[in-house]
């Protein structure tokens, strides 16, 4: 069974989500918060995304890294299985 592929997203300290999200519906993403309901600036802008639709993940990944607003855009790691 594959594992869905998931991305990251960091926005910018000020960045919006809600400006980014007609792209992310084109680019057939969906951005859940990483740390929901914390109030430290500094995880408020992680977010995990998910393909919503088939397509290329870097590719959208790429576009996503040159909208205004977004620090890094990219694969979540996989995790390494138990030593």
């Amino acid at each position: 069974m594959d594992t869905p592929e998931q991305a990251v997203l960091l926005l910018m300290p000020g960045g919006s989500l809600a400006s980014l999200a007609p792209l992310l519906d084109h680019l057939g993403l969906r951005a859940a918060p990483q740390h929901p309901g914390s109030t430290d600036p500094t995880l408020q802008g992680w977010y995990t995304l998910h393909q919503t639709r088939p397509g290329d993940l870097d590719a959208a990944l790429a576009r996503l890294q040159q909208a205004p607003g977004v620090d890094g855009a990219y694969r979540k790691p996989g995790g390494e299985p138990p030593a």
